[in-house]
């Protein structure tokens, strides 16, 4: 849990928002919460404001300054922006954290996790493919068929499904492959613990490049809206390509943290 969280939760609640069980944890009834307090929040005061004036300053979306115990409109701004990110802090910010046990046997300081198979293996690792097809190979086909066409391409390994979490096409559509809790057969030696989706490129991979090179920008944006939902759902704590790990193209360009990271995953 985040003690900025809770103190948001418990701040909105004590103002007569209810944004559910004030458990520091970012959810739907603490995001439904705050939205009311943003949209009637004339005439609130007094020390629950202050709270929450701190909290927004620790998270990264308010200035360090004095201390307002009468709501403003920069209160405003600041819980808006935190809102339109999901709670997660801003990148640059140092935000205090619980640690909680994730009943594996280690400790972790981020609420949320997901594992993978019998043996529990925890997601930490997001990994970017391509389906290293040619420029015209999807032309003329629907989504459903290309992702039929590469998991047929799977089963014909051997394996028991399609290798990746999910596939992305030029028009930005995602298919889901197997589940998050799913071990999957993307990257040779991290398959455990890792999430993998692979985009289908609308020229063929011949080198390394730039994303743009062999992406469309729909195909791009709806990775970037995959990585976001991976990093505020499990334990990412990196996004790799296939090159990495093998002697391969795959995507086709370097992948950075940095680039493809949500604001504030890096806090």
């Amino acid at each position: 849990m985040r003690q900025e969280i809770h103190a948001l939760q418990a701040g909105a609640n004590a103002l007569g928002f209810s944004a559910g069980r004030a458990d520091g944890l970012w959810g739907p009834k603490t995001e439904a919460g705050l939205l009311a307090l943003l949209a009637a929040h004339e005439g609130r005061w007094g020390d629950p404001v202050e709270a929450m004036h701190e909290a927004i300053i620790d998270l990264g979306y308010l200035a360090a300054g004095p201390v307002s115990r009468v709501w403003t409109p920069e209160l405003d701004r600041g819980l808006r922006a935190l809102v339109d990110a999901e709670g997660l802090p801003r990148a640059g910010a140092v935000v205090e954290e619980v640690m909680v046990s994730p009943g594996w046997g280690g400790w972790v300081s981020h609420e949320k996790q997901v594992l993978q198979g019998s043996a529990g293996y925890l997601v930490s690792l997001f990994v970017l493919h391509t389906t290293a097809t040619t420029a015209t190979w999807w032309q003329g086909k629907s989504n459903r068929q290309m992702f039929e066409e590469v998991r047929g391409w799977h089963l014909a390994n051997g394996w028991r499904d399609i290798g990746y979490h999910g596939v992305i096409f030029p028009d930005g559509e995602v298919i889901e492959g197997r589940a998050w809790s799913e071990v999957g057969a993307h990257v040779i030696g991290h398959n455990a613990g890792s999430l993998g989706y692979s985009m289908v490129p609308v020229q063929t991979v011949t080198h390394m490049g730039k994303p743009e090179d062999f992406y469309t920008r729909e195909t791009l944006e709806a990775m970037r809206g995959v990585i976001a939902k991976a990093c505020n759902a499990t334990q990412i704590r990196r996004i790799a390509g296939h090159n990495e790990f093998a002697n391969k193209l795959c995507p086709g360009f370097k992948v950075e943290d940095a680039a493809w990271a949500p604001m504030g995953w890096a806090a």
